[in-house]
């Protein structure tokens, strides 16, 4: 189980994501499928799989595995195939069969929002300077680099104080204009809560909290965004409605209506994206769905009106509806 070549083949093939299961052959996603990575590859024994997650685990993270039954973590190789260096986030689980392994290859470059095709309306939320942003979408649907390519506009652009809160860290960002702390979760500090209030005295302009996990994560960034900082962030959802609802759902219900007042208050934006194949078969397009705050969208979620939300996600001021957009894609001949 040769990681270094599976992890050089599927960056060659240009593909997202390398899968490796206990009595299974390598297999990796390519445009949004998967694929054998090779015909002629083995199945991972147990034994394969003992031995990498041995290779690429710390102590903190064997510990999570035993735990909890998988963890998260980053590895970092030299390509057989090409000079490069490939850089990957990998999510160790366990299985009835044995261990699995989950590795998504990063971009060693930050792509840039023009190249992204951002929304105008996502664009113009990096010149906030406090307020909380955040990308929605489900799992392989490029929030990260989304969210890197907002940051990185932000390093280039301003003057300021940028704090990462990841787990495990993925984009590397380079000094620009901005300083730049990169946390990894396990390795830096103990939990995005516990790093986020850790942030608040380490005089941020910017914070970036990898996943909205828990309540006492989700209260603090509001709370950061509403005191002058701007939070950007991740959830799991499949549209901008379900994700207030989620934000909502952390808390028993005789908090809600604060936490629901809060959100309203102090949230820029919030954008659920999804991942198209291109007409050409050459890669994967984005698709958006833009929520931007106005006094209607607002009072909608103050109100606890989210149903409502979408009859507001006006073109003119900025948003978009996720049907819109793929209409808009199809228009340009992109899917």
């Amino acid at each position: 189980m040769d990681i270094q070549k599976l992890l050089s083949i599927v960056q060659k093939e240009h593909g997202s994501d390398l899968h490796l299961l206990t009595n299974v052959v390598p297999c990796m996603r390519v445009n949004g499928a998967i694929q054998a990575v090779n015909e002629d590859s083995l199945p991972m024994t147990t034994e394969d799989g003992e031995t990498l997650a041995e290779q690429i685990l710390n102590d903190y993270q064997e510990d999570q595995l035993d735990n909890f039954g998988d963890t998260d973590a980053s590895y970092t190789c030299e390509s057989k195939l090409e000079k490069k260096i490939i850089r990957a986030r990998v999510n160790v689980y366990r299985d009835y069969q044995g261990l699995s392994f989950a590795f998504r290859i990063i971009n060693e470059k930050i792509p840039t929002m023009k190249e992204l095709m951002l929304p105008i309306g996502l664009r113009n939320l990096i010149k906030k300077k406090h307020g909380f942003i955040a990308i929605t979408g489900p799992t392989g649907s490029g929030k990260t680099t989304t969210l890197a390519a907002m940051l990185n506009e932000i390093n280039e652009t301003q003057y300021a104080n940028i704090i990462t809160l990841e787990d495990p860290i993925e984009y590397m960002y380079p000094v620009r204009r901005c300083i730049v702390s990169q946390r990894e979760i396990g390795q830096n500090c103990s939990s995005f809560a516990t790093g986020l209030k850790a942030a608040l005295r380490q005089d941020p302009n910017v914070i970036l909290v990898g996943e909205m996990r828990d309540a006492e994560t989700i209260s603090t960034a509001l709370a950061a965004a509403e005191t002058g900082h701007l939070v950007l962030t991740t959830l799991h959802t499949a549209n901008v409605i379900e994700a207030v609802d989620r934000i909502l759902q952390y808390f028993p219900a005789n908090q809600q209506k604060q936490i629901q007042a809060q959100l309203a208050n102090c949230f820029e934006g919030i954008i659920a994206q999804q991942l198209i194949p291109k007409k050409n078969g050459e890669g994967r397009i984005a698709a958006f769905e833009v929520l931007l705050k106005t006094p209607a969208t607002e009072n909608l979620i103050r109100n606890g009106e989210t149903f409502q939300v979408k009859d507001y996600l006006r073109p003119e001021q900025g948003m978009i509806t996720m049907e819109e957009s793929i209409k808009n894609l199809r228009e340009r001949n992109c899917i």
